[in-house]
């Protein structure tokens, strides 16, 4: 191990820790705003809907606007999609062994294929790589190619299938193909087109606001996420936590990661591309996933204390693999 990699680790602890507390101190706050009923849980879905609308959207725009992308860059985000796609399989298969209920299930999978490499991922890149913008940039690259067309995708006929009963197959194939006329698809097009198209960058007078725009969208993108989250909260049955939550950890906080480490190693990435593609799949489970649960029909409560729980206890994991991985 190098000089370099015990002070990188110390930057990544300090940057889990504060970034975490700051979740967790959101998702306290938004119980206690329900619990004061000045937000009801069914006020979860429009925060979900403007999260979803207008701040991820900002965040995958203005990330992508003001870079050139190759096709080279592609390369992490493809493995990171097969890494989501053999979680769900796996994941599901180990729901089904353990004789889970087809709610305990779908939590189970959501919350072991699907990371946070929005919500929690971009913050930590952010603060771990401040003076390299291709850090970002891979970043952005891997989280939506990655994470976002297999969530925004797969998540609404997963979350219909594990969650009410009476959803015909043409439903779930609707749902699923809403991402096509999404403002996330139609902003993650653009930003990708910007730079080669030489269209002005945030400087220009007259772009200027609507990137100031979009940076105010993006900073409200995790407040909002987390509050709709915690609205949605119920304490879980000791017995039913424990048993989804080990699998959760296993596969999405350890597994993983590490297994995007080895391919990483294998297809010889270079050191940012891994470390990025090891970090953002060690991240704790996508508050999205709760959020379509929820939409569906499905177990958003055991979802959400699922998320709670691996939240906290990724700032453990996270350095643990980093240091392995590293």
């Amino acid at each position: 191990m190098s000089n370099h990699l015990p002070r990188t680790l110390m930057n990544l602890f300090t940057s889990l820790t504060q970034a975490i507390l700051s979740l967790v101190i959101v998702y306290i706050l938004a119980l206690y705003m329900r619990h004061r009923e000045i937000l009801k849980e069914e006020h979860s879905l429009t925060l979900a809907r403007i999260v979803t609308e207008l701040c991820l959207p900002a965040v995958v725009f203005v990330n992508l606007a003001g870079n050139n992308i190759e096709i080279k860059h592609l390369q992490p985000a493809f493995v990171m999609l097969g890494a989501e796609l053999f979680c769900i399989a796996l994941a599901w298969a180990v729901g089904t062994a353990l004789r889970l209920t087809k709610g305990e299930t779908g939590a189970v999978v959501f919350c072991s294929a699907f990371g946070s490499s929005t919500f929690l991922g971009y913050a930590i890149i952010m603060q771990l790589y401040p003076d390299t913008p291709q850090a970002m940039t891979e970043a952005v690259l891997i989280s939506e190619v990655g994470v976002g067309y297999p969530i925004f995708i797969l998540g609404p006929m997963l979350a219909a299938y594990f969650g009410s009963s009476g959803v015909t197959v043409r439903d779930n194939l609707k749902s699923s193909l809403r991402f096509f006329k999404s403002p996330v698809f139609f902003a993650l097009i653009l930003g990708l087109i910007w730079q080669p198209l030489g269209l002005p960058d945030g400087e220009n007078a007259f772009i200027k606001p609507f990137f100031e725009v979009c940076a105010i969208l993006s900073q409200a993108l995790t407040p909002l996420a987390i509050i709709a989250v915690g609205l949605m909260f119920k304490i879980p049955n000791l017995r039913q936590c424990v048993i989804t939550l080990g699998v959760v950890i296993a596969i999405k906080l350890f597994l993983k990661p590490l297994m995007l480490s080895s391919v990483s190693d294998i297809m010889g990435f270079e050191k940012l591309w891994k470390d990025v593609l090891v970090l953002l799949g060690a991240m704790p489970p996508a508050v999205l996933g709760v959020v379509f649960l929820r939409r569906y029909g499905g177990n958003a409560s055991l979802a959400s204390a699922l998320l709670l729980a691996a939240t906290v206890l990724s700032c453990v994991s996270i350095l643990g693999v980093f240091w392995f991985a590293g």
